[in-house]
């Protein structure tokens, strides 16, 4: 297997395969609570109008995603817990769901397209750079850790999930 992974933007052919990649992140997390997936209705409008998806590709084969969301004057936009200015929410951007194929896991494909997004991003009018992940999910919480994000806040999110929230100023 050829090791040359690379990352560029998803398009709506991509969905279906973006849908399976997180119904199989959610059956293998080690606890229900640590991934929670989104409708087809969410991907599609996250491909394009209401933020950007990132897809890892290597021999042809997507290997892993992130999803980055717009989330503006949202109610559920994070910027709420840093205190935000309403101008200032409106450059807050969501690193809102990553997940890597199981045989290509363990080799920094999450890291990769964060990193990948965050690049993208501070080409952008976007600033603040935010995320959440479960506490015990030490995978996503090091890789936040590792890209210079700031845990922010505890609180529960999605339903009642116990959630690190994270930022990162570009």
């Amino acid at each position: 297997m050829s090791k040359r992974m690379f990352v560029e933007r998803a398009g709506y052919g991509d969905v279906p395969a973006i849908r399976r990649i997180m119904e199989d992140s959610e059956k293998l997390a080690r606890d229900k609570d640590w991934y929670v997936i989104d409708n087809i209705s969410f991907l599609e409008r996250h491909v394009e109008e209401e933020g950007i998806t990132l897809k890892a590709v290597t021999d042809g084969t997507m290997a892993g995603f992130l999803i980055i969301r717009y989330p503006k004057s949202a109610e559920d936009n994070l910027g709420s817990y840093i205190r935000l200015t309403e101008e200032q929410a409106m450059t807050v951007a969501h690193m809102e769901s990553a997940a890597v194929v199981p045989g290509y896991r363990g080799r920094g494909i999450q890291k990769l397209l964060m990193d990948s997004g965050e690049k993208l991003l501070a080409e952008t009018e976007y600033r603040y750079l935010m995320g959440t992940a479960h506490p015990d999910n030490i995978y996503s919480v090091n890789n936040f850790l590792k890209l210079g994000y700031d845990i922010v806040a505890e609180d529960e999110k999605y339903g009642g999930l116990p959630r690190y929230v994270f930022c990162k100023n570009i």
